[in-house]
């Protein structure tokens, strides 16, 4: 649609009182005046229609028809018929806000996340290889880019940037990149460079990786454009009752670059958005085509927004229990942190959202309840139960501890370490430069730091060793239990702890643990037989999870078998909520037909 033909239309309808009460003299200069300032306004700001009553459009046109009615109030010299107009457009508007709004649409907003399935976050979330991880934060990624296109051929980096909100990290081949195109650093360039040479990639996993200037391309549509060739002022053109959104630059699995961008309509008046598919957009050509939800290419990874994520995320923390609930009873009320997106072990990608109890305090605001996976593909959440530190507590944990070598941990990122789980913490130096890694275990708020991700994952295990825990009903099906004859064994002290280092015949793997484990470790020796108990991994040294020696056996005090006691109640209690949870989730998904044979087998039973 033509921005002239909107601002005609809207400023016509906009002296409809005037015309109707026949004041042509006032009607026509009005029109006039009105017609050049909505062309103005549309074309800088090309809004979308895709709102109730047209959105700015209807606005617009209520306030000339206010404005008419005023002046034909002041040519009269009292107010006429003709103010109905106004008055009407403004209480359609009153009465559309108040019925949209949270205490009478609870249901409709908590709702717009969609079915949540609940689940155990180790059920889904596989133990990730350490040394395959994002290490590079969105920081690190635009400082490289920026710093690699400074030193480009052709001195590039003087007519085009890197700009940072428009960096994306995505799986490629295999592989986490961030991705950001070339864009005109202003008017003067727009005007005398006939086209954006490229874009920059900068690896996700390896800071020390060398990153990639392409600059053998002709994009010609950029968010950085003006007039035609501005990306959101093109797609405007083509979709104005589109809501569009998230303009995403995107490269699929051949090399190419798309400009990937969001559709979507508001599911309550002017609130809450549903994702209708995406416009993908060749930046060379402009040429575009739109892909419902269902059919969006497998290389775009988002389809779904990270703002749009979060809003339904908090609708459902605040309002799945009622509208009063959420300011007066506050059962169950919860509130989402920023989302990060992650890469799952099937390879989706995934908006990754911690959410804490909803409160003013600072410690609820540190502790996480719970984790929502949404896929950014699909838009379909999976609610994970979880505890331990937000990004923002783990974050704080981290630079209390490295602060003083003037380093800062950015952009936490959870993975399952050896069952655990883990958060992985790039360090930064002031000059943004990467100077390490931090990895934290989120439950129990422990951290251990290396200057290389190996370092770090060895400083991990001996703090997960000494931590002299059992597995928790969690890991337990991350957990192998084997019997077998020491042939390896050797105690390192460094400071005040000592870490035993041992191998059983048969099996390729170290193991690591603490005497605070158990006091036969500290006995063990060679030729001894024993029992221990670690996570499956295919690391080189594994942390102990459980051991026993079988050599020799030693006396219990009552205390302590008091202790064991209380600790193995306390396992199969928790075990058993963790099963009654999961059983409940199973039959809330079962049809009609199961349901009934489960209550058949329920009354044979009796």
């Amino acid at each position: 649609m033509s921005t002239w033909l909107l601002a005609f239309v809207t400023s016509t309808l906009g002296i409809a009182p005037l015309l109707i009460r026949r004041r042509f003299a006032q009607a026509i200069p009005f029109w006039v005046i009105g017609f050049f300032l909505l062309e103005a306004i549309y074309y800088a700001a090309f809004p979308s229609m895709v709102w109730p009553f047209l959105g700015i459009a209807g606005f617009l046109v209520a306030v000339l028809w206010t404005i008419s009615a005023i002046v034909d109030w002041v040519m009269e010299e009292r107010p006429t018929y003709i103010a109905w107009l106004p008055a009407l457009a403004v209480g359609i508007y009153i009465v559309t806000g108040v019925s949209s709004c949270n205490a009478f649409r609870s249901s409709d907003y908590a709702a717009l996340i969609g079915q949540v399935e609940r689940r155990e976050w180790t059920q889904d979330v596989q133990p990730k290889d350490p040394r395959h991880v994002r290490l590079v934060p969105l920081e690190l990624a635009y400082y490289l880019a920026t710093k690699q296109l400074g030193e480009a051929p052709g001195a590039i980096g003087s007519q085009f940037h890197v700009i940072k909100e428009q960096m994306t990290l995505q799986l490629i081949k295999g592989e986490l990149w961030y991705v950001a195109p070339l864009d005109y650093r202003g008017f003067s360039v727009w005007t005398s460079a006939p086209c954006a040479p490229g874009y920059v990639m900068v690896h996700g996993e390896d800071p020390k990786r060398q990153v990639i200037v392409k600059t053998d391309q002709k994009y010609l549509f950029t968010l950085g454009a003006f007039w035609g060739n501005n990306l959101e002022r093109h797609l405007w053109y083509k979709y104005p009752t589109k809501g569009l959104t998230d303009y995403s630059f995107e490269i699929d699995e051949e090399g190419k670059a798309w400009w990937a961008v969001t559709v979507f309509r508001p599911a309550i008046t002017w609130f809450g958005r549903v994702v209708e598919g995406v416009i993908i957009v060749d930046p060379e050509t402009g040429d575009d085509t739109f892909y419902p939800m269902e059919k969006v290419p497998d290389w775009v990874d988002r389809a779904v927004p990270e703002a749009t994520v979060k809003d339904w995320i908090d609708f459902w923390g605040e309002l799945r229990n009622g509208w009063v609930n959420s300011w007066w009873d506050l059962k169950d009320v919860t509130e989402p942190e920023e989302p990060s997106i992650s890469y799952g072990s099937d390879g989706q990608p995934y908006w990754v959202t911690a959410v804490t109890s909803k409160g003013k305090s600072t410690q609820s605001s540190l502790s996480m309840v719970g984790l929502f996976y949404t896929n950014s593909r699909t838009g379909k959440s999976v609610y994970y139960h979880a505890t331990g530190g937000t990004d923002r507590a783990i974050t704080d944990l981290v630079n209390n501890k490295v602060s003083y070598r003037k380093l800062h941990g950015d952009s936490p990122v959870l993975y399952n370490i050896y069952g655990t789980m883990t958060s992985i913490v790039p360090l930064l130096g002031e000059s943004h430069s990467f100077q390490g890694i931090a990895m934290a275990d989120v439950a129990n708020m422990q951290v251990a730091v290396g200057d290389t991700i190996e370092e770090a994952l060895h400083q991990y295990q001996k703090t997960l060793a000494t931590g002299g825990q059992t597995v928790s009903p969690e890991k337990q099906h991350n957990t192998r239990q084997v019997e077998g004859v020491v042939d390896r064994f050797r105690p390192e002290t460094s400071g005040s702890e000592t870490l035993y280092y041992l191998h059983v015949e048969g099996i390729p793997h170290i193991f690591i643990g603490s005497g605070e484990m158990s006091a036969k470790l500290r006995l063990t020796k060679e030729g001894d037989r024993v029992v221990i108990k670690y996570v499956v991994s295919d690391d080189t040294t594994l942390p102990l999870m459980g051991f026993d020696n079988l050599s020799f056996q030693v006396g219990q005090s009552a205390n302590e078998a008091d202790i064991k006691a209380r600790t193995a109640e306390r396992q199969e209690a928790t075990a058993a909520q963790k099963d009654t949870r999961d059983a409940r989730e199973e039959i809330k998904k079962m049809s009609d037909k199961e349901l009934q044979e489960l209550l058949r087998l329920k009354e044979q039973k009796k």
